[in-house]
Protein backbone atom coordinates (compact mmCIF):
# COMPACT_ATOMS: atom_id res chain seq x y z
CA UNK A 1 0.00 0.00 0.00
CA UNK A 2 1.21 3.60 -1.09
CA UNK A 3 1.77 6.08 1.82
CA UNK A 4 -0.45 8.62 -0.12
CA UNK A 5 -3.05 5.92 0.59
CA UNK A 6 -2.21 4.98 3.84
CA UNK A 7 -2.25 7.88 4.76
CA UNK A 8 -5.67 8.66 3.44
CA UNK A 9 -7.33 5.64 5.16
CA UNK A 10 -5.74 5.99 8.29
CA UNK A 11 -5.22 9.21 9.08
CA UNK A 12 -7.63 10.91 6.85
CA UNK A 13 -4.66 12.77 5.43
CA UNK A 14 -4.20 14.62 1.77
CA UNK A 15 -0.61 14.36 0.92
CA UNK A 16 -1.27 17.89 -0.97
CA UNK A 17 -1.95 19.00 2.21
CA UNK A 18 1.68 17.98 3.22
CA UNK A 19 3.27 19.18 0.74
CA UNK A 20 1.87 22.52 0.77
CA UNK A 21 2.61 23.36 4.27
CA UNK A 22 5.81 21.92 3.63
CA UNK A 23 6.31 24.32 0.54
CA UNK A 24 5.16 27.43 3.29
CA UNK A 25 7.39 25.96 5.86
CA UNK A 26 10.28 26.41 2.94
CA UNK A 27 8.98 29.57 2.01
CA UNK A 28 8.80 31.25 5.57
CA UNK A 29 12.60 29.57 6.55
CA UNK A 30 13.97 31.36 3.49
CA UNK A 31 12.62 35.34 4.58
CA UNK A 32 13.75 34.60 7.76
CA UNK A 33 17.17 33.85 6.05
CA UNK A 34 17.60 36.14 3.54
CA UNK A 35 15.79 39.19 6.18
CA UNK A 36 16.60 38.06 9.19
CA UNK A 37 13.24 38.58 10.62
CA UNK A 38 9.48 37.25 10.60
CA UNK A 39 6.97 39.05 8.71
CA UNK A 40 4.04 36.58 9.55
CA UNK A 41 3.13 38.90 12.95
CA UNK A 42 2.81 41.94 10.71
CA UNK A 43 -1.19 43.18 9.74
CA UNK A 44 -1.95 42.18 6.25
CA UNK A 45 -1.52 45.02 3.83
CA UNK A 46 -4.26 47.07 2.52
CA UNK A 47 -4.01 47.56 -1.33
CA UNK A 48 -4.13 51.78 -2.68
CA UNK A 49 -5.67 51.77 -5.80
CA UNK A 50 -4.27 54.94 -7.28
CA UNK A 51 -6.92 57.60 -8.62
CA UNK A 52 -6.51 59.70 -12.33
CA UNK A 53 -4.25 62.28 -12.15
CA UNK A 54 -7.23 64.62 -12.75
CA UNK A 55 -8.92 63.77 -9.74
CA UNK A 56 -5.81 63.04 -7.54
CA UNK A 57 -4.27 66.96 -8.26
CA UNK A 58 -8.24 68.33 -7.62
CA UNK A 59 -9.96 66.16 -5.44
CA UNK A 60 -7.44 65.81 -2.77
CA UNK A 61 -7.75 69.72 -2.88
CA UNK A 62 -10.69 71.34 -1.36
CA UNK A 63 -9.93 74.88 -2.40
CA UNK A 64 -9.49 73.35 -6.04
CA UNK A 65 -12.14 70.97 -5.67
CA UNK A 66 -14.91 74.25 -5.67
CA UNK A 67 -13.78 75.82 -8.55
CA UNK A 68 -15.69 75.87 -11.41
CA UNK A 69 -13.42 72.65 -13.83
CA UNK A 70 -12.82 73.49 -17.55
CA UNK A 71 -11.31 70.59 -18.77
CA UNK A 72 -9.44 69.81 -22.74
CA UNK A 73 -7.93 73.14 -22.53
CA UNK A 74 -4.27 72.61 -24.49
CA UNK A 75 -3.22 76.06 -24.82
CA UNK A 76 -5.75 79.37 -24.56
CA UNK A 77 -9.23 79.35 -25.06
CA UNK A 78 -12.38 82.19 -24.11
CA UNK A 79 -14.48 81.13 -21.30
CA UNK A 80 -17.95 81.40 -22.68
CA UNK A 81 -20.55 82.97 -20.51
CA UNK A 82 -23.68 85.20 -21.25
CA UNK A 83 -24.56 87.96 -19.40
CA UNK A 84 -27.43 89.86 -20.87
CA UNK A 85 -29.08 93.15 -20.18
CA UNK A 86 -32.97 93.33 -21.28
CA UNK A 87 -35.09 95.54 -20.77
CA UNK A 88 -38.80 94.58 -19.57
CA UNK A 89 -41.19 96.67 -21.59
CA UNK A 90 -44.86 97.17 -22.62
CA UNK A 91 -45.43 95.42 -26.05
CA UNK A 92 -47.63 97.33 -28.58
CA UNK A 93 -50.35 95.34 -30.80
CA UNK A 94 -48.45 92.66 -32.41
CA UNK A 95 -45.12 94.51 -32.65
CA UNK A 96 -42.08 93.06 -30.62
CA UNK A 97 -38.85 95.33 -30.60
CA UNK A 98 -35.57 93.77 -28.97
CA UNK A 99 -33.97 95.60 -27.00
CA UNK A 100 -31.00 95.02 -25.09
CA UNK A 101 -27.29 94.00 -24.99
CA UNK A 102 -26.00 90.89 -24.65
CA UNK A 103 -22.13 90.83 -23.61
CA UNK A 104 -20.03 87.91 -23.68
CA UNK A 105 -16.73 87.43 -21.31
CA UNK A 106 -13.75 89.12 -22.10
CA UNK A 107 -11.92 86.68 -20.19
CA UNK A 108 -9.76 84.00 -21.64
CA UNK A 109 -8.63 80.63 -19.25
CA UNK A 110 -4.63 79.58 -20.53
CA UNK A 111 -3.28 76.50 -19.76
CA UNK A 112 0.54 75.82 -18.41
CA UNK A 113 2.19 72.11 -19.17
CA UNK A 114 3.71 71.06 -16.04
CA UNK A 115 5.81 67.79 -15.17
CA UNK A 116 7.31 66.91 -12.14
CA UNK A 117 9.39 63.42 -11.52
CA UNK A 118 11.11 61.84 -8.37
CA UNK A 119 13.61 59.30 -8.79
CA UNK A 120 14.41 56.66 -5.78
CA UNK A 121 17.36 54.32 -6.01
CA UNK A 122 15.67 50.13 -5.35
CA UNK A 123 18.28 49.17 -2.79
CA UNK A 124 17.61 52.79 -1.08
CA UNK A 125 14.14 51.86 -0.82
CA UNK A 126 15.21 48.22 0.58
CA UNK A 127 17.29 50.19 3.13
CA UNK A 128 15.01 52.72 4.02
CA UNK A 129 11.52 52.06 4.10
CA UNK A 130 11.72 48.51 5.66
CA UNK A 131 8.14 48.48 6.91
CA UNK A 132 6.89 49.03 4.19
CA UNK A 133 8.30 45.77 2.49
CA UNK A 134 7.90 43.80 5.34
CA UNK A 135 4.34 44.83 4.64
CA UNK A 136 4.31 43.75 1.32
CA UNK A 137 6.35 40.66 2.11
CA UNK A 138 9.07 41.27 -0.37
CA UNK A 139 11.56 38.16 -1.04
CA UNK A 140 14.07 39.40 -2.95
CA UNK A 141 16.09 42.36 -2.08
CA UNK A 142 17.56 42.85 -6.19
CA UNK A 143 15.18 43.46 -9.55
CA UNK A 144 12.16 45.42 -10.08
CA UNK A 145 9.83 46.82 -6.89
CA UNK A 146 6.85 45.02 -6.07
CA UNK A 147 4.06 47.02 -8.35
CA UNK A 148 1.94 47.70 -5.04
CA UNK A 149 5.02 49.57 -3.98
CA UNK A 150 5.24 51.71 -6.75
CA UNK A 151 1.63 52.61 -6.30
CA UNK A 152 2.22 53.72 -3.00
CA UNK A 153 5.06 56.26 -4.41
CA UNK A 154 2.79 57.25 -7.36
CA UNK A 155 0.63 58.25 -4.32
CA UNK A 156 2.94 60.11 -2.77
CA UNK A 157 4.09 62.15 -5.82
CA UNK A 158 0.45 63.03 -6.66
CA UNK A 159 -0.36 63.40 -3.35
CA UNK A 160 2.70 66.37 -3.42
CA UNK A 161 1.30 67.66 -6.15
CA UNK A 162 -1.65 68.84 -5.06
CA UNK A 163 -0.15 70.65 -2.71
CA UNK A 164 2.33 72.60 -5.33
CA UNK A 165 -0.57 72.58 -7.89
CA UNK A 166 -3.27 75.08 -5.16
CA UNK A 167 -0.22 76.77 -3.94
CA UNK A 168 0.45 77.63 -7.41
CA UNK A 169 -3.02 78.46 -8.59
CA UNK A 170 -3.55 80.90 -5.34
CA UNK A 171 -0.11 82.68 -5.19
CA UNK A 172 1.20 82.37 -9.03
CA UNK A 173 3.19 85.05 -9.80
CA UNK A 174 5.28 84.92 -13.17
CA UNK A 175 7.67 87.64 -11.46
CA UNK A 176 8.02 85.40 -8.25
CA UNK A 177 11.61 84.29 -7.60
CA UNK A 178 10.33 81.06 -6.69
CA UNK A 179 10.46 78.88 -9.80
CA UNK A 180 6.99 76.81 -8.70
CA UNK A 181 5.16 80.55 -8.32
CA UNK A 182 6.29 81.70 -11.70
CA UNK A 183 4.57 78.96 -14.17
CA UNK A 184 1.60 81.20 -14.37
CA UNK A 185 -0.14 84.24 -12.13
CA UNK A 186 -2.34 82.91 -10.02
CA UNK A 187 -5.81 84.04 -8.38
CA UNK A 188 -3.80 86.45 -5.91
CA UNK A 189 -2.31 88.62 -8.24
CA UNK A 190 -5.49 88.44 -10.58
CA UNK A 191 -7.85 89.68 -8.00
CA UNK A 192 -5.58 92.22 -6.70
CA UNK A 193 -4.53 93.77 -10.12
CA UNK A 194 -8.18 94.06 -11.49
CA UNK A 195 -9.45 97.30 -11.17
CA UNK A 196 -13.36 95.73 -11.03
CA UNK A 197 -12.97 93.76 -8.20
CA UNK A 198 -14.86 95.85 -5.37
CA UNK A 199 -12.48 96.37 -1.68
CA UNK A 200 -13.33 97.10 1.46
CA UNK A 201 -10.47 100.17 2.95
CA UNK A 202 -8.99 100.38 5.90
CA UNK A 203 -6.74 102.65 8.13
CA UNK A 204 -5.16 99.56 9.74
CA UNK A 205 -1.84 98.75 8.51
CA UNK A 206 -1.88 94.76 9.76
CA UNK A 207 -4.34 92.23 10.87
CA UNK A 208 -4.79 92.46 14.45
CA UNK A 209 -6.93 90.37 17.30
CA UNK A 210 -8.58 93.45 17.59
CA UNK A 211 -9.43 94.78 14.16
CA UNK A 212 -9.64 91.11 12.93
CA UNK A 213 -13.73 91.00 13.19
CA UNK A 214 -14.19 94.35 12.15
CA UNK A 215 -12.25 93.95 8.76
CA UNK A 216 -14.10 90.78 7.93
CA UNK A 217 -17.17 92.48 8.59
CA UNK A 218 -16.22 95.37 6.18
CA UNK A 219 -15.40 92.62 3.40
CA UNK A 220 -18.94 91.17 3.77
CA UNK A 221 -20.69 94.73 3.47
CA UNK A 222 -18.66 95.66 0.40
CA UNK A 223 -19.68 92.34 -1.63
CA UNK A 224 -22.09 93.15 -4.21
CA UNK A 225 -25.76 92.58 -3.03
CA UNK A 226 -26.26 90.91 -6.40
CA UNK A 227 -24.66 87.83 -5.35
CA UNK A 228 -26.86 87.40 -2.23
CA UNK A 229 -30.22 88.29 -3.87
CA UNK A 230 -29.60 85.56 -6.44
CA UNK A 231 -28.68 83.12 -4.09
CA UNK A 232 -24.87 82.86 -5.22
CA UNK A 233 -22.76 81.64 -2.12
CA UNK A 234 -19.98 83.52 -1.14
CA UNK A 235 -16.96 82.30 0.22
CA UNK A 236 -14.63 85.05 2.56
CA UNK A 237 -10.78 83.25 2.30
CA UNK A 238 -7.89 84.51 4.93
CA UNK A 239 -5.21 83.06 6.75
CA UNK A 240 -5.01 81.13 9.71
CA UNK A 241 -3.61 83.20 11.94
CA UNK A 242 -6.34 86.13 10.50
CA UNK A 243 -9.12 83.57 10.73
CA UNK A 244 -7.79 83.00 15.15
CA UNK A 245 -7.85 86.70 15.31
CA UNK A 246 -11.58 87.12 13.71
CA UNK A 247 -12.73 84.45 16.48
CA UNK A 248 -10.43 86.36 18.84
CA UNK A 249 -11.85 89.93 18.80
CA UNK A 250 -15.06 88.60 18.28
CA UNK A 251 -15.36 86.48 21.10
CA UNK A 252 -13.68 88.59 23.58
CA UNK A 253 -16.21 91.21 23.13
CA UNK A 254 -19.47 88.33 23.02
CA UNK A 255 -18.50 86.08 25.76
CA UNK A 256 -22.25 84.96 25.79
CA UNK A 257 -22.47 84.44 21.81
CA UNK A 258 -18.90 82.70 21.62
CA UNK A 259 -18.23 81.19 17.86
CA UNK A 260 -16.50 77.63 18.03
CA UNK A 261 -15.18 76.02 15.15
CA UNK A 262 -16.22 72.48 14.16
CA UNK A 263 -13.51 69.84 14.22
CA UNK A 264 -12.13 68.43 10.83
CA UNK A 265 -11.31 68.81 7.37
CA UNK A 266 -8.13 70.54 6.40
CA UNK A 267 -8.98 74.18 7.15
CA UNK A 268 -10.72 76.45 9.49
CA UNK A 269 -14.34 77.04 8.56
CA UNK A 270 -16.76 78.84 10.36
CA UNK A 271 -20.24 81.48 9.56
CA UNK A 272 -18.84 85.22 10.43
CA UNK A 273 -20.88 86.11 12.93
CA UNK A 274 -24.21 88.53 12.36
CA UNK A 275 -23.58 87.46 8.57
CA UNK A 276 -24.56 84.53 5.78
CA UNK A 277 -20.86 83.95 4.80
CA UNK A 278 -18.60 81.39 5.91
CA UNK A 279 -15.09 82.06 6.53
CA UNK A 280 -12.40 79.49 5.19
CA UNK A 281 -8.50 79.64 5.76
CA UNK A 282 -5.78 78.69 3.31
CA UNK A 283 -2.84 78.09 4.14
CA UNK A 284 -1.08 79.64 1.24
CA UNK A 285 -2.61 83.35 2.91
CA UNK A 286 -1.45 82.73 6.78
CA UNK A 287 0.54 85.49 7.58
CA UNK A 288 0.00 87.72 4.59
CA UNK A 289 -2.95 89.75 5.85
CA UNK A 290 -5.17 89.30 3.21
CA UNK A 291 -8.64 88.81 2.77
CA UNK A 292 -10.80 87.47 -0.06
CA UNK A 293 -14.83 87.04 -0.42
CA UNK A 294 -14.89 85.01 -3.82
CA UNK A 295 -17.73 83.36 -5.65
CA UNK A 296 -16.06 80.03 -6.68
CA UNK A 297 -18.74 79.82 -9.27
CA UNK A 298 -16.72 82.33 -11.07
CA UNK A 299 -13.10 81.22 -10.38
CA UNK A 300 -11.83 78.71 -13.13
CA UNK A 301 -9.72 75.89 -12.97
CA UNK A 302 -7.95 75.00 -16.44
CA UNK A 303 -6.59 71.72 -16.92
CA UNK A 304 -6.61 68.91 -19.90
CA UNK A 305 -8.19 66.54 -21.55
CA UNK A 306 -7.85 63.64 -18.90
CA UNK A 307 -6.82 61.13 -21.36
CA UNK A 308 -4.03 63.43 -22.24
CA UNK A 309 -2.85 63.73 -18.19
CA UNK A 310 0.46 61.42 -18.00
CA UNK A 311 0.81 59.65 -14.90
CA UNK A 312 3.69 57.00 -15.29
CA UNK A 313 5.90 54.58 -13.16
CA UNK A 314 9.18 53.74 -15.31
CA UNK A 315 11.87 51.15 -14.17
CA UNK A 316 15.71 51.63 -15.27
CA UNK A 317 17.01 47.89 -15.33
CA UNK A 318 20.23 49.25 -15.95
CA UNK A 319 20.94 51.51 -13.04
CA UNK A 320 18.13 50.15 -10.73
CA UNK A 321 16.05 53.04 -10.24
CA UNK A 322 12.57 53.47 -10.31
CA UNK A 323 11.22 56.78 -11.88
CA UNK A 324 7.51 58.65 -11.16
CA UNK A 325 6.41 61.09 -13.20
CA UNK A 326 3.60 63.16 -13.88
CA UNK A 327 3.00 65.55 -17.09
CA UNK A 328 -0.75 67.67 -17.27
CA UNK A 329 -1.81 71.27 -17.72
CA UNK A 330 -2.89 73.55 -15.44
CA UNK A 331 -4.17 77.26 -15.49
CA UNK A 332 -6.91 79.63 -13.63
CA UNK A 333 -8.80 82.46 -14.24
CA UNK A 334 -11.67 84.29 -12.58
CA UNK A 335 -14.41 86.77 -14.69
CA UNK A 336 -16.71 89.40 -13.50
CA UNK A 337 -14.56 90.87 -11.03
CA UNK A 338 -17.21 93.18 -10.02
CA UNK A 339 -18.52 90.06 -7.52
CA UNK A 340 -15.16 90.14 -5.80
CA UNK A 341 -14.40 91.65 -3.22
CA UNK A 342 -10.56 92.17 -1.19
CA UNK A 343 -9.49 94.04 1.97
CA UNK A 344 -7.46 96.94 1.55
CA UNK A 345 -4.30 97.88 4.21
CA UNK A 346 -3.07 101.37 4.37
Amino acid sequence: MSIKVLLKQKYNIDIKDVVERVELANVASRKRANFDYDVSGLPAFTDNTLPDIKTDLIANSDFLADLTLETGIKGTREIALLNANVVLKAKVGCTTSPDGAVVFTDKALTTVLLQAGVEFCNEDLNGKMTQILNTLGTATQNGQLPADLETILMAYLTKLLARKAQRVVILGDTTSLDAELALFDGLVKKIEADATVANFTSGAVAITAANAYGLAYGVFKAINPELMDNGMPVTLFMGRSAALFVLESWNAANPYTQVSVPAGGTSMRFTLPLTDIEVRTLPELNGLDKMFAIPMSLAYLGVDLESDMELVIKYDDYNDKLKAEASFRLGTEFIFGKYFTELILA
